[in-house]
């Protein structure tokens, strides 16, 4: 694993693994805005990297200048591998925030096969959100799959399956195939997030994600300010669809062909205009903080 940075090597029971990828398989970046909250709470330090330099083109996936202290921090792509001690679990969790890769994804897969070996995981879940014919003012569903009558049962699937998915895949598909090669259990969550919403993200899609984490594996996260954000999002969509017609229309249609009995949320404060809307919702998504601090 030539290339994998190691900062540190954490004492990890049997860890579960949670992973999200930001591009083609994060619909709404509901994956990664559900990892990057727990992170966030957690305050889970990264122990390992893997080097970007082989698996992007940094004219498409560029790298960020930001200011820290004064000084000029540059940010390359990121794939992270973060713990965490479970205090009142058997097991310990494991956060992957990734990246879709350009090139070499099977070098980039084997990296990630070969630290879940080093850390003997018990599991691996991975998040999705994909884009389908739902409403925006509807519950999102989640769906998915897993391998492993223990990781059905937890996650609310009826019975261990794989996904009957044929066509174009992304990382999550590759990634998740040549874990089963190597005998790891996985499982995977997909978000449906409204393909006629342009804003992103979609605080809805992580939310559900969230959800279904927190009960199938007891992660004890408080969701509250998310729950605020999406209901605001909601209303912030619905009135933007009001000022056109023509989409209002097929919302409405695609609402009666999903869900007649779904309500639009109740919001008694004020609406912000939509981009500041979604500037509110990154900036939190992006620099939350523990609520137990």
């Amino acid at each position: 694993m030539s290339d994998l940075i190691v900062h540190s090597q954490p004492e990890l029971r049997s860890p579960l693994v949670i992973a999200g990828f930001a591009g083609w398989n994060d619909a709404g970046e509901a994956a990664t805005s559900a990892v990057r909250f727990i992170r966030r709470r957690w305050r889970a330090q990264p122990f390992a990297e893997l080097d970007p330099e082989e698996f992007y083109d940094f004219t498409q996936a560029r790298p960020h200048v930001r200011l820290e202290k004064g000084d000029r921090v540059l940010d390359w792509p990121a794939n992270e591998f973060a713990g965490h001690r479970m205090e009142n679990a058997d097991r310990d969790i494991i956060l992957l925030s990734g990246i879709e890769p350009h090139t070499q994804w099977r070098r980039f897969v084997d990296n990630i096969v070969g630290v879940c070996r080093q850390y003997n995981v018990s599991g691996f879940v991975t998040l999705g959100g994909l884009l389908a014919e739902v409403s925006h003012t509807s519950a999102v569903r989640v769906g998915g799959a897993a391998t492993d009558p223990a990781l059905a049962r937890d996650l609310g699937f009826d019975e261990p399956a794989t996904s009957g998915y044929q066509g174009p895949t992304g990382i999550v598909g590759v990634l998740s195939r040549e874990l089963r090669e190597a005998g790891i259990e996985t499982a995977s969550l997909w978000a449906n997030i409204p393909f006629y919403i342009q804003r992103s993200p979609n605080p809805k899609g992580a939310l559900a994600l969230l959800k279904r984490l927190n009960s199938a594996f007891s992660l004890d996260l408080s969701l509250h300010d998310l729950e605020v954000f999406s209901a605001r999002f909601e209303a912030q969509v619905s009135a933007d669809l009001e000022q056109n017609p023509e989409a209002a229309e097929y919302a409405r249609r695609v609402l009666e062909d999903t869900d007649e009995d779904a309500e639009p949320p109740l919001v008694e404060e004020e609406l912000p205009d939509g981009e500041s809307m979604v500037d509110e919702l990154e900036k939190f998504l992006k620099q939350q903080l523990d609520e137990q601090d």
